[in-house]
């Protein structure tokens, strides 16, 4: 406890000065200012282009993916088709006529103009801002960053005072030409250390489009012939329903699938991507051919091969992959996005698979406006001869008063399974959440059906800078059915997931607080505490601290 409350009184001493941080910041030209806040849209904008619903639907590889993309922002102006892709943000279409724009009309000099590149829209380049810098400091095409930058990041928590985990990840990168990422941690279940991940990949100008070392992720078509990490098991939103390939790509997770060398070569309209994992003997192959409006892509690994296309129109992207085992184990899918005017969006896509699969065959369909999203899916899986039903409506209007703003949301997600025990789950969600001038104010409640009725609430207000940011949130809650568990995303330190599952009945508290000292010192603080008084059996709480400090160069 005493470990506890010296972390706080550190945080909070670094924190007070708020005067002098501002002082503190970088004074160089464009090209070298600190990265924006993962703190600022960050949470808005990996929904947008995850296509999730919420939060707590992302694993923590993911979200991590997205916070290692806003420590580590990419240069639109400067990167590569491969580079661009290797994001995960791009799909091949958007990176091939971002680098002709660029090509033709020289630097992209502000989010507008973005907007305006064939393949994107005003709402996705508003998305991009936590990931991507537009610098132009010279005359188009004529430059190129051989920068090197480091950062290096160190944690770890302490729970119920005999408990500990730890944390290091060191980063580089040589403009945008190449980058070497290493993660090792510990975990309150595996405290052991570990020699950790490394991943290093070098970025290609003309024929190679890149080379990946160590760890890697592999992701192309529609992922049915191969697709590592984190994929939509859902459909939360119409960017849900398809599936943007990245091809070979470096990781920093800590929970890579693949090792070895990948690479890919650019041959005019053709990409030739080949790899090897040595985790799993994984062979990876896949031929690629972009036009302006039609991205075709023949996918080969040990076990299966499969065709894939995309067709990009001004309203219209229709989508699919075929996929056959070398058993002769089949599936496929296809489906189409539609934007009658701008601002609404109408997403089909049909889905099979062989029983061998063992996947879920089915329909799903997607209605989206900026402020209403309504999916519904219905399923049915032949091995196990089971079916399921999905819907989910979402209402998110914003409410703007000069500087007052107001976002409240309604979620309703139900599931239906008639096999099951509890074959009905509604989850019913509202959230309210307001900022003034830097201070914010968010409150939720949260109830769920299943095998009984669980709910849940919580209050948070706080106050958020440029170089600082600090939030108090507590709650109670009432669930005395682990079928009924509610899950509640909270804001930690980048590379630090914190999703936890309610489940009891009891209370908590925690506070977060982070302090960025100009571009390279970074310190982020959380306190947990959660209490179980009411519980119907007795039952543990928990107290829990997490702190860790970034450098960059």
């Amino acid at each position: 406890m005493t470990s506890i409350l010296l972390m706080a009184a550190f945080a909070a001493a670094v924190a007070l000065p708020a005067d002098s941080l501002a002082a503190l910041n970088s004074t160089n030209p464009v090209a070298e200012t600190a990265a924006p806040s993962p703190d600022a849209g960050f949470e808005s904008a990996v929904l947008f282009l995850s296509g999730a619903s919420c939060l707590e639907e992302l694993p923590q590889d993911e979200l991590e993916r997205y916070q290692n993309l806003a420590d580590h922002p990419l240069d639109l102006n400067l990167a590569g088709r491969a580079r661009l892709t290797s994001t995960g943000l791009f799909s091949q279409y958007q990176a091939a006529s971002l680098t002709d724009y660029r090509s033709r009309s020289g630097d992209i000099l502000s989010f507008s103009e973005l907007g305006l590149v064939d393949g994107f829209s005003p709402e996705f380049a508003e998305a991009l801002r936590p990931f991507v810098r537009l610098v132009s400091d010279g005359a188009p095409g004529s430059r190129e960053s051989r920068r090197l930058r480091h950062s290096l990041t160190a944690g770890g928590s302490v729970r119920n005072g005999d408990e500990y985990t730890a944390r290091i990840k060191y980063s580089m990168e040589y403009g945008e030409r190449a980058e070497f990422n290493w993660t090792s941690r510990t975990t309150y279940s595996e405290p052991e250390p570990a020699p950790g991940t490394f991943s290093a990949a070098w970025y290609g100008r003309r024929y190679l489009g890149k080379v990946v070392l160590g760890h890697f992720s592999a992701r192309f078509g529609q992922g049915l012939a191969m697709w590592s990490g984190f994929s939509m098991s859902g459909y939360s939103s119409s960017a849900s329903f398809r599936k943007n390939a990245a091809g070979f790509a470096a990781t920093g997770s800590a929970a890579p699938e693949l090792l070895g060398v990948a690479a890919d070569w650019n041959l005019g309209p053709f990409t030739v991507s080949t790899g090897y994992s040595f985790l799993g003997r994984r062979i990876i192959g896949n031929l690629g051919w972009i036009s302006r409006n039609l991205t075709l892509g023949l996918t080969a690994t040990e076990s299966a091969a499969s065709a894939d296309w995309r067709l990009s129109l001004p309203d219209l992207s229709v989508f699919g992959e075929f996929c056959s085992s070398y058993l002769g184990e089949l599936c496929g899918l296809a489906g189409l996005i539609w934007v009658p005017e701008y601002g609404r969006k109408f997403a089909l896509q049909a889905r099979w698979f062989d029983e061998a699969w063992k996947e879920y065959s089915g329909i799903a369909l997607g209605w989206e406006t900026f402020s209403v999203v309504c999916t519904a899916d219905a399923a049915y899986r032949l091995d196990k001869r089971l079916a399921q039903y999905k819907t989910l409506v979402q209402l998110k209007p914003e409410l703007a008063f000069g500087e007052f703003i107001l976002t409240p949301k309604l979620r309703w997600s139900g599931r239906l399974r008639p096999s099951e025990e509890f074959p009905l789950r509604n989850d019913l969600r509202a959230d309210l959440e307001g900022s003034w001038r830097g201070w914010t104010a968010a409150g939720r409640f949260n109830a769920l059906w299943c095998e009984k009725f669980g709910w849940l609430w919580y209050a948070q207000a706080g106050r958020k800078t440029e170089n600082f940011t600090l939030s108090l949130r507590g709650g109670i809650f009432r669930i005395d059915e682990w079928n009924d568990r509610i899950y509640v995303y909270q804001q930690d330190a980048p590379g630090t997931f914190n999703v936890p599952a309610f489940y009891g009945r009891g209370w908590n508290l925690s506070l977060y607080a982070a302090v960025h000292l100009g571009r390279h010192h970074s310190i982020w603080l959380r306190l947990d505490c959660v209490q179980y008084p009411w519980n119907l059996t007795p039952r543990q709480g928990k107290l829990e601290c997490r702190l860790q400090y970034r450098w960059r160069s």
